[in-house]
């Protein structure tokens, strides 16, 4: 007999912490089966923060895609509003502050990284960090790494933030980290565009893992009956 298998990608994830009881359900429904014909929102100013974030946080392919998206004439209704919240997600992600070791010191992009989720409680969470970085200080050697969230309607709370900080930070340590490499907390990084914020693994990482614990049970049965 086949196991069940309980999957949900990470901002699913935060979600699903912060809805009702009915939006629950429709997430796991969602999770259950994937529309494959999903339209993907914002892709330019995801892929430009991407691209700034991997260059030590140069804002010039920020710059480029708010020139680029004015230029941009569209005639759809969806192709109108997606060039207008794109255009103000890059005019929102201009005035955030990342860490200063971001800018200052220079890091190695991590790609190909052979498996993109962790496990919890048997639930397996798709955490997919739009960045992975590794870099050397003081002789040591450091991961980090982002994860974009750009949504003008759901914007993520400090508790959603830190719930994504703290799954990459444990997605890095069991996955991608090798044995002389240290996860960096203060560079695991839920970016918010909306929110204009920037959140980091919280100084209590285990009481934040506990509750994943406790939402990841709660994913399970809600599984079984939605």
């Amino acid at each position: 007999m086949n196991k069940k298998r309980y999957v949900i990608s990470i901002n699913q994830f935060a979600n699903f912490y912060k809805g009702t009881e009915s939006v629950k359900k429709r997430i796991i429904r969602q999770q259950k089966e994937p529309n494959k014909f999903l339209v993907a929102w914002y892709q330019l100013p995801k892929s430009r923060i991407k691209k700034s974030i991997e260059n030590n946080c140069d804002l010039e392919p920020i710059l480029k895609g708010i020139e680029e998206l004015k230029l941009r004439q569209p005639q759809k209704p969806r192709q109108v509003l997606d060039r207008a919240v794109s255009l103000e997600a890059l005019n929102r992600y201009v005035n955030i502050k990342l860490p200063d070791l971001l800018k200052s010191v220079p890091y190695e992009i991590i790609k190909n990284v052979e498996f993109n989720s962790i496990t919890i409680k048997g639930v397996e969470i798709i955490i997919s960090p739009d960045v992975i970085f590794r870099l050397k200080a003081n002789g040591k050697t450091y991961l980090g790494a982002v994860k974009v969230h750009i949504s003008k309607s759901n914007v993520f709370d400090n508790i959603q933030s830190r719930y994504i900080s703290s799954l990459l930070h444990k997605y890095l340590k069991e996955v991608v980290a090798q044995a002389d490499e240290e996860v960096l907390e203060d560079l695991c990084l839920s970016i918010d565009v909306f929110g204009e914020k920037v959140i980091s693994v919280p100084k209590n990482l285990s009481k934040s893992l506990l509750e994943i614990e406790v939402i990841c049970e709660e994913v399970k049965s809600i599984w079984n009956v939605a």
